[in-house]
C-alpha cells in the first residue's frame, strides 16, 4: 500500500474516532439551559393540600383538612408535619444534574401526586431507579431518576427522596412516651389471671414488694419492666371500629407507673392482633400545677398534648414491649441461692494442749 493512502486511512480513521467521541458526549451532555434548573419551578408547598404515594405496596393518602395534616391510611392519625413539610421543600428544591438519556422509569416505580385545594393538579411525578455506577467497583453517582406528568424527558436529580418510598406509618410521629427510668416511683403490673405485682423505689433501685425470704427479684428481666415507657413507639393505629371485645380491652392488663412528680402514666394491654402485635390504649393523670415546678398554663398544654395522643387512639405496640409490661410475679422472682460453704460458721477443731482459755 501507498504511504499516501495509509496516510488517507489514519486520518479517516481518526476522524471517525474523534467524531463518534463528539456524538457520543452530545448524547450525553445536558443543555445549559436545563442543567441546574428547578425540576419543579411553579410547585408552591404551601398550595399543597393532598400528597398521593403510590408504590408496590400499600398507597398512602396525606390530606390537609379542618384538624391538620392527616394520614387517611391510619383513619385520620395526624401526620408528623415536621417531616412532611421536610420532604415537600426537598422535592420542591431539587434541581436537574442532567437528562437520563436512554433511561426508562417502569410503571411500578413510585407515583408522587401533589394536589391543591379541591383536588387541583400540581404536579405529578414518577421516582425510578438510582444511577448505577459506570465501571465494576465504582461507587454510584448519588441521586434518583425521576420523571415529571407532562414532561417526555427522564431527568437527575441529586436526592434519593427516599422518604416518599416509606409506608404510612413512617408519616407519623410513633413514639407515644419518652420517661426517664430514674424518675419513676413506683410500677404495678395487674392481670386479670395473675393478680397485681407492685415495683417500688428504694435506695435508688426499683424492689419488688412481697418478696419472701425463699426469693429473690429477677433484676435480669426488671430492666425491661423498669425501661417500658423509656422508648414506647407503636407499629400501627387501630381501626376505631373495633370494639373492646374484638381487641382483648374489656379486660385488659394493666401496667401502671408514678414518677416521682406524682404523674401518673397508665397502659391497658389487650391481646393480640393477627401480625402478633398488642392492641394499646394509655391515659396520663398529671400532677397538680405546683406539685411538680410546672405553671397552670404549661400543665394545660402537657395535657392537652397527651390527650390528643391518648384519648381516642387505640394502638398496637410490638409483642417484646407489650412483654415487658405484662410480666407476672413468677417471672419477676426465682429462688434464694443459698450458699453451699458451710466452712464459715462451722467450728474450727484445736489440737490438743492448744485450746485457748
Amino acid at each position: 500500500m501507498k504511504p499516501s493512502k495509509l496516510l488517507m486511512l489514519v486520518i479517516a480513521a481518526a476522524v471517525l474516532v474523534a467524531l463518534a467521541v463528539w456524538t457520543n458526549r452530545q448524547s450525553r451532555a445536558v443543555p445549559p439551559s436545563i442543567v441546574g434548573k428547578k425540576l419543579l419551578p411553579s410547585l408552591a408547598i404551601d398550595s399543597v393540600a393532598r400528597v398521593e404515594i403510590a408504590r408496590s405496596g400499600a398507597p398512602v393518602s396525606i390530606i390537609r383538612g379542618d384538624n391538620g395534616w392527616t394520614v387517611t391510611n391510619l383513619f385520620g392519625y395526624p401526620a408528623d408535619v415536621a417531616k412532611l413539610q421536610a420532604a415537600l421543600l426537598k422535592l420542591a428544591e431539587q434541581k436537574i444534574g442532567e437528562i437520563g438519556r436512554g433511561v426508562n422509569i417502569d410503571t411500578n416505580a413510585t407515583l408522587v401526586d401533589l394536589q391543591g385545594a379541591s383536588g387541583k393538579p400540581l404536579a405529578t411525578l414518577r421516582l425510578g431507579a438510582r444511577p448505577a455506577a459506570d465501571r465494576p467497583g465504582a461507587r454510584p453517582p448519588q441521586g434518583r431518576y425521576v420523571a415529571v406528568a407532562g414532561d417526555s424527558q427522564v431527568y437527575l436529580v441529586k436526592d434519593g427522596l427516599e422518604e416518599f418510598d416509606g409506608e404510612a406509618h413512617d408519616w407519623v410521629n410513633s413514639q407515644l412516651l419518652s420517661l426517664t427510668s430514674t424518675d419513676i416511683q413506683t410500677i404495678e403490673l395487674a392481670s386479670p389471671t395473675s393478680g397485681v405485682v407492685t415495683l417500688s423505689r428504694e435506695s435508688g433501685s426499683l424492689q419488688m414488694q412481697g418478696i419472701t425470704t425463699n426469693e429473690e427479684f429477677d433484676t435480669s428481666r426488671s430492666y425491661g419492666v423498669e425501661s417500658a415507657f423509656s422508648y414506647l413507639n407503636f407499629t400501627g393505629v387501630a381501626d376505631p371500629k373495633l370494639g373492646d371485645a374484638q381487641t382483648g380491652l374489656a379486660a385488659p392488663s394493666t401496667y401502671r407507673v408514678r414518677l416521682k412528680n406524682g404523674d401518673l402514666y397508665t397502659a391497658r394491654i389487650g391481646s393480640a392482633a393477627a401480625n402478633g402485635d398488642r392492641y394499646l390504649r394509655l391515659d396520663a393523670t398529671l400532677a397538680p400545677p405546683g406539685t411538680n415546678a410546672t405553671t397552670q398554663a404549661e400543665q394545660a398544654t402537657r395535657k392537652a398534648e397527651l390527650d390528643q395522643k391518648f384519648g381516642k387512639w387505640t394502638y398496637l405496640i410490638s409483642a417484646v414491649n407489650a412483654e415487658n409490661m405484662t410480666r407476672s410475679r413468677a417471672e419477676l422472682v426465682k429462688p434464694k441461692v443459698v450458699s453451699t460453704n458451710a466452712t464459715a460458721s462451722a467450728e474450727v477443731p484445736t489440737a490438743p494442749g492448744n485450746k485457748i482459755e
